[in-house]
């Protein structure tokens, strides 16, 4: 098992492209954060409903795997952590992007912590949601079994 931190995610995922042409993993979680969209300016309709203090939020879509997504939500479910799902059509802007079409393809997923006001000098979260995805991380982790690289 490897655990991985990434540079220069926002200018083009470059330390993801390297680090999953280098590790060649198995399986990948990448672990972002997502616009939290629980406040009065933010048009639910057009970005979701992603709340501070929801818990992680699991990423479902075009390159994220979805035995993996399967996996993650029964985890939570599991340890009745809440969660919420994120439903992205088309490649991620995160590190799961880059990772997933690494060599020959990548089994990869992605766990957003909600953040309310990003890329401001007053980002907030609500350590509930760390916290809750530390632990749906950890049961992920418990939960594979030698040989599942086979079932992705």
């Amino acid at each position: 098992m490897v655990s991985v931190a990434t540079v220069q995610e926002e200018v083009g995922t470059r330390g993801a492209i390297v680090t999953g042409y280098n590790v060649n993993p198995d399986i990948a979680i990448a672990v972002d954060v997502t616009h939290a969209t629980d406040h009065p300016n933010c048009d639910k309709r057009k970005f979701g409903e992603v709340l501070l203090g929801g818990g992680p939020v699991i990423c479902r879509g075009a390159n994220i795997n979805p035995i993996i997504f399967e996996k993650l939500v029964k985890a939570a479910k599991k340890l009745k952590i809440p969660y919420q799902v994120d439903a992205d059509p088309h490649p991620t802007g995160t590190d799961a992007r880059s990772i997933q079409i690494a060599r020959q393809g990548v089994a990869t997923a992605l766990v957003s912590i909600p953040l309310r006001y990003m890329h401001t000098p007053s980002e907030v979260v609500d350590l509930k949601d760390v916290e809750n995805t530390i632990k749906l991380l950890i049961e992920f982790t418990k939960s594979l079994k030698k040989g599942d690289s086979g079932i992705w």
